[in-house]
């Protein structure tokens, strides 16, 4: 099944320009939410165009390491520029809603808005067919992040898709 749906979504791109290269590091992210870190130390923190917000340490390093975290609240906290901010979703480096299929590239090496496929990924994402929508500070050369979505289910899916891959880039 997995075979199956990784050749239909690479027929669908065969009329593309492709560059397929083996030995990609995969890796995972995912949204933490909140409430999966209760107990932990408080803190506060500035939140810009906000005001000051307590969230748990754990919650906050979390956050920082991910981009973005679900609050109690229900709207999203994200940290980048060495500021934190709130949003009604979590959101890529276009700005866009963080969807699961996103991807975090080197821009330097796969153009935004490139579709993605790696090959040989089991795993209980929908899809091997990937856009690069995202950066991140230490997804570098060939290296990509896979969203996977919220919560302590999108944790543990991030693990079982990090792994050397074949990785194939079909640019816009």
């Amino acid at each position: 099944m997995v075979a199956l749906a990784l050749l239909l979504s690479t027929q669908a791109c065969a009329h593309l320009p492709q560059r397929c290269q083996p030995n990609w590091y995969v890796t995972g992210y995912y949204t933490p939410v909140e409430t999966d870190y209760a107990g932990a130390a408080d803190t506060t923190i500035s939140i810009n165009d906000q005001g000051d917000q307590v969230f748990s340490e754990a919650f906050l390093a979390a956050v920082k390491v991910e981009g973005w975290g679900k609050t109690r609240f229900g709207w999203y906290l994200g940290y980048y520029g060495n500021q934190w901010h709130r949003s009604a979703q979590p959101l890529d480096a276009l700005g866009q809603t963080l969807n699961i299929g996103t991807v975090a590239t080197d821009p330097m090496v796969v153009t935004t808005g490139s579709r993605v496929v790696i090959e040989n990924m089991e795993s209980s994402l929908p899809e091997h067919q990937f856009v690069a929508r995202d950066v991140g500070a230490l997804v570098k050369r060939n290296h990509i992040d896979v969203y996977t979505g919220e919560g302590e289910a999108a944790k543990h899916l991030t693990w079982q898709i990090t792994g050397q891959r074949t990785v194939c880039v079909y640019p816009t």
